[in-house]
């Protein structure tokens, strides 16, 4: 369904932020994209959904189709209306508006009264608590309720493919856990996600597959049951030792980690 090859983004037409990356997001699968901070997964959401200008940058080289269509040269309504919606990292909701309003504002691309009120109805019957909650304004909502309004809001469009940037951040662990089951039944629905996440754990044990991006680069690219087992995965992202046991890796593990990824 999504397929980018080579892409490389820059900010200021100066600073490289991704740097050849090419990785596909197959219809109706989930695919997870894991890095830490400053690896360029936001980045290579913002590409995809045509955010880029908005953050003084720009494709510097690649290209990126969507159903067979490069969207390299489209802005990010028209990209909507292919199919695709994000959900931004922190939510980025409309505080002092309710949460009726958050949820109209998700469907004004869509320009289809009857397929507005259909995934309105969508979204309540995913998230019965906004449907409670529908006359608040957003910004008295819970962190939780809040990461459920985003992602009801990107629904509103009724997408094919679903970009979620940190659906986990800063939710509480049984939070994190609701939003994993939320994630997979949007998918089992048949709406392809792809998942920039920082909690590992959460994205691979849902994911099909799995992307590993280190200083815009891809590192690693593996089925994700594999990237679960695999032992540099294991201690530089979940803090396993062989022996299951939570501990943060020394510098001197973190540089043969990385060696071995650049081999």
């Amino acid at each position: 369904m999504l397929q980018l090859q080579d892409v490389a983004v820059t900010y200021h037409n100066v600073v490289p932020a991704v740097q050849g990356v090419s990785l596909e997001v197959p219809d109706k699968q989930i695919v997870a994209l894991l890095g830490a901070n400053g690896a360029g997964k936001s980045t290579i959401l913002r590409a995809i959904s045509g955010l880029l200008d908005f953050h003084h940058a720009s494709l510097a080289r690649g290209t990126i189709t969507f159903d067979g269509e490069r969207l390299n040269h489209l802005n990010a309504t028209q990209i909507i209306r292919r199919g695709i919606a994000q959900v931004l990292e922190g939510r980025r909701l409309f505080a002092d508006l309710t949460v009726d309003e958050n949820l109209r504002a998700g469907a004004i691309a869509h320009g289809d009264a009857k397929a507005e009120r259909e995934s309105y109805e969508r979204v309540m019957d995913l998230f019965p608590v906004l449907r409670d909650r529908r006359n608040a304004p957003a910004g008295y909502l819970s962190g939780g309720e809040q990461q459920m309004l985003a992602i009801g809001r990107g629904l509103m469009s009724n997408p094919k493919l679903l970009l979620l940037d940190e659906p986990s951040l800063g939710l509480a662990p049984l939070m994190v856990q609701k939003i994993r089951d939320i994630i997979a039944h949007i998918n089992a629905e048949g709406t392809a996600v792809l998942l920039v996440e920082q909690n590992a754990q959460m994205a691979l044990s849902i994911a099909h597959h799995g992307y590993v991006l280190e200083t815009g680069k891809v590192v690693l690219d593996q089925p994700a049951a594999q990237l679960l087992q695999d032992e540099s995965v294991r201690k530089f992202y979940l803090g396993l030792h062989e022996g299951g046991d939570h501990a943060a890796p020394g510098r001197g593990q973190l540089r043969r980690v990385e060696r071995r990824w650049k081999a």
